[in-house]
């Protein structure tokens, strides 16, 4: 039979065996808490690997139609340009000093001829209906070409059209085109370095950005 010390004693050891428990369980409640809030922290992972650049270094016509297309929308005289996730519109409307002219924006084609990139879009106006102006960028086809281009006087196509709005046409390909560089090359953290056609494609050539100092 247990003397009343020794059942004392016993009591006691049981308490503090308890205790430790409890703050054993206590610590190993705090780790996990203190993990989890550490998670929560991070914010959300970093993705595998890069994604894939949604312009390639090298076009074929039919995709650099579609991208010519989509940079020729420009924006409205609103200033609310239309959504970006969107299908360009079907049609645009230049205005330049008092004239208009309708620009199909479902008829812009280009072709890759020789060393030439051809850039067809159609004009219409009351007096000339619709049609096709053409615009020839010879780039050449070595890497060294950079952004310059060469492009005839006016384009061809309508002689009416091509006197009044030919300029408008070349400033608006040249800048379409040059917009696909810039969006090529931002995709790859870099540069646009220029443009040169090989094997039938647009080739877009990108690179670190020049530093001074």
């Amino acid at each position: 039979m247990f003397s009343e010390a020794a059942l004392t004693v016993t009591v006691v050891v049981l308490l503090i065996a308890i205790l430790l428990l409890a703050l054993l369980g206590l610590y190993l409640l705090w780790r996990v808490l203190r993990r989890l809030s550490g998670l929560a922290g991070a914010g959300p992972a970093p993705p595998c690997g890069p994604g894939k650049p949604a312009i390639p270094d090298q076009l074929e016509p039919a995709e650099l139609s579609t991208l010519v297309q989509s940079r020729l929308a420009g924006t409205p005289a609103s200033g609310i340009a239309s959504d970006a996730t969107g299908p360009p519109p079907a049609t645009v409307v230049w205005v330049d000093r008092g004239d208009e002219v309708v620009v199909h924006l479902d008829g812009v084609r280009t072709e890759i001829a020789g060393d030439c990139v051809l850039v067809s879009i159609d004009l219409e106006t009351d007096q000339t209906g619709r049609t096709p102006m053409v615009v020839a960028f010879a780039l050449g086809s070595s890497e060294a070409a950079g952004l310059v281009v060469a492009t005839d006087e006016l384009p061809r196509g309508n002689a009416i059209l091509a006197a009044r709005w030919g300029p408008s046409v070349q400033a608006a390909a040249w800048s379409a085109l040059l917009s696909v560089a810039a969006d090529h090359a931002t995709e790859r953290g870099l540069a646009p370095q220029g443009l040169s056609v090989a094997g039938g494609r647009l080739k877009l050539l990108a690179a670190a950005p020049l530093t001074t100092g």
